[in-house]
């Protein structure tokens, strides 16, 4: 017994290898993560540097904070150091800079200089960082000596002005931008598979704690696999939508459950238990929605395999009123948990099938119950005729 038991248990341990690796490839293929990451990476761009620079303002929002202050610093410094080589050019071409050896007097034309108080290019660093920055000015002042002063500081308070409207918004945007672990605290962790009023319906359980879609909420879920055409042409990643009840519009005063009914137009019309096992493929949901605070459109998504989905499962109850307290309360900690019930394994198709054949049973079952109830009542009958004939007589 015990060397036929070890056999048996040779003989399963690579089974269970092959299904634990068709778990880890199934979860390493997948296109959206739990927490909303795209898995998709395209190569091979034509300019692909280029267009992060057309785009800077979206690639610093989506970059992080420290080079996002990399660049803000050295848009800064560039700035000023920019700047203070125009200045230095300007007073070098009026002879500000020409100075006698002995006296220290400066010997360039004109009453005053182009800039009061500068001298070197340090000082003009620091004259340029009093324009940009500064509501005033100190020792280091520009004069009226030289009109192409005057082009030269406009230009840059308006390059000083550009620089800080872009600090400010891009510092609100990653501000108010939803974190990117958004998609992990929305969904819960598995769905499942069970049946309401009779059909089959996918089930998964949606929380907004923070109400961050709160204004025009709207739930869609996208059926990834691959499906072969009448022409022979293979689609690795075919989109099938899933329509959800209430057309995906959800109210998410608590922890509530998007249902998806399993019927004849569904993509998961012939899968069954069995089938879901074997096939490859991939639910991804995604919910979006306005926050009540800035009204901005925010957006979390999760995809579930089917390793994730329980079939014959259904979410436990975990909203109760709180006499006490005299409101609703949701325990967050429960939000993943689920029971087993009793669930067909078939596909919906063949559930519906078993149920028309049920039905044109029960319909033929019906005429016969009748004929034979009419015999009984017509034999019935006969029987109490003679008795109250011979009552009579």
């Amino acid at each position: 017994m015990d060397s036929s038991s070890a056999q048996e248990g040779l003989r399963k341990r690579p089974k269970s290898s092959d299904s634990g690796s068709q778990d880890r490839l199934t979860l390493d293929t997948r296109v959206v993560n739990k927490i909303g990451e795209r898995n998709v990476r395209i190569y091979n761009l034509p300019q692909r540097s280029i267009r992060f620079v057309k785009d800077l303002v979206t690639t610093l929002v989506e970059e992080q904070w420290r080079y996002v202050l990399f660049v803000f610093v050295a848009s800064y410094v560039g700035s000023w150091v920019f700047f203070a080589g125009l200045w230095y050019i300007l007073s070098y071409a009026h002879g500000d800079l020409i100075q006698d050896s002995a006296t220290g007097e400066r010997l360039g034309d004109g009453v005053m200089p182009c800039v009061q108080g500068a001298t070197n290019f340090i000082g003009f660093v620091l004259f340029s960082m009093e324009t940009q920055i500064s509501t005033g000015y100190g020792e280091k002042v520009p004069t009226e000596e030289c009109p192409e002063s005057f082009g030269l500081l406009t230009i840059q308070l308006i390059v000083g002005l550009l620089i800080d409207g872009a600090i400010l918004g891009v510092v609100y945007a990653k501000l108010v931008r939803p974190p990117q672990k958004i998609s992990e605290m929305k969904f819960s962790r598995r769905a499942v598979i069970c049946q309401r009023d009779g059909q089959l319906c996918f089930v998964f359980r949606i929380c907004d704690r923070k109400w961050q879609h709160a204004i025009e909420t709207k739930v869609t879920a996208v059926l990834l696999a691959s499906r072969r055409t009448a022409e022979g042409e293979e689609i690795e990643k075919n989109e099938s939508y899933l329509k959800l009840e209430n057309d995906g519009r959800l109210v998410l005063l608590w922890p509530v459950t998007a249902c998806h009914v399993i019927d004849r137009d569904s993509p998961l019309y012939d899968v069954s238990a069995a089938d879901l096992l074997e096939r490859k493929l991939e639910i991804v949901i995604t919910i979006t929605g306005g926050t009540m605070t800035t009204g901005q459109i925010n957006q979390a998504r999760t995809s579930y395999v089917p390793s994730e989905i329980c079939w014959g499962h259904r979410f436990r109850d975990i909203v109760e009123y709180d006499a006490r307290k005299q409101s609703y309360v949701a325990v967050n900690e429960r939000m993943h948990e689920i029971e087993q019930v009793d669930t067909p394994l078939c596909s919906a198709r063949q559930l519906d099938m078993l149920k028309k054949r049920l039905q044109r049973d029960v319909k033929h079952d019906r005429p016969a119950r009748q004929e034979s109830s009419i015999i009984f009542r017509d034999s019935a009958n006969s029987d109490s005729e003679p008795k109250t004939a011979d009552s009579n007589v």
